[in-house]
């Protein structure tokens, strides 16, 4: 949002906390302003109009609720459904496969996990099922705590996915850079 939207993001907020018979103050439109500003007018009033339609809220939505609104319109995965997503993956091999196959994952902390925390093969032969809810729980906090520390530099990247990052990093760098003639690598 650019300054020229505040009116209008004004508009949408006192709508939204109408809705929900809400008051809200200058300092608090100012700090959900300030969260807000890196998104479009458009994708603010599509979120607010999203939430406004949504049941499950029965209070002012936070700035929260709308970044996973909009994230949730450009395709993003959130880290929760991530994890869940990831400890489907895991269970479902194990289902299949048992501890015969050791799996290859795709997802960086997925794999960290599951050979350090859970070293796969070992973990699948000694697992139980009654224990398979409390397994998952764990799963997915610790996907989630490994995720955010990644995110916040906390804990480097393993090394393939640093080597992945390179790469990409390598291949739309010398796309972009002129060599002899005027053509591009």
């Amino acid at each position: 949002m650019t300054r020229d939207d505040i009116k209008a993001y004004t508009e949408i907020m006192t709508g939204l906390a109408d809705n929900y018979n809400k008051a809200l103050t200058p300092s608090g439109l100012r700090m959900r302003y300030e969260a807000l500003k890196e998104y479009s007018i458009d994708q603010v009033r599509d979120a607010a109009t999203t939430l406004l339609k949504t049941h499950r809220f029965n209070s002012m939505p936070t700035v929260g609720d709308f970044v996973a609104i909009i994230d949730q319109a450009e395709g993003k995965i959130s880290v929760d459904d991530k994890a869940e997503i990831e400890v489907g993956k895991v269970l479902d091999h194990l289902q299949r496969f048992g501890s015969t196959v050791t799996p290859k994952f795709d997802d960086t902390v997925t794999r960290h996990l599951m050979s350090t925390r859970w070293p796969y093969s070992s973990w699948a032969r000694y697992v139980k099922e009654n224990d398979l809810q409390w397994w998952k729980r764990d799963f997915v906090r610790s996907y989630q705590a490994h995720a955010a520390g990644i995110d916040a530099g906390v804990i480097p990247l393993p090394s393939s996915a640093r080597l992945d990052c390179i790469r990409k990093l390598a291949e739309t760098t010398f796309k972009s850079i002129p060599v002899h003639g005027g053509a591009y690598a």
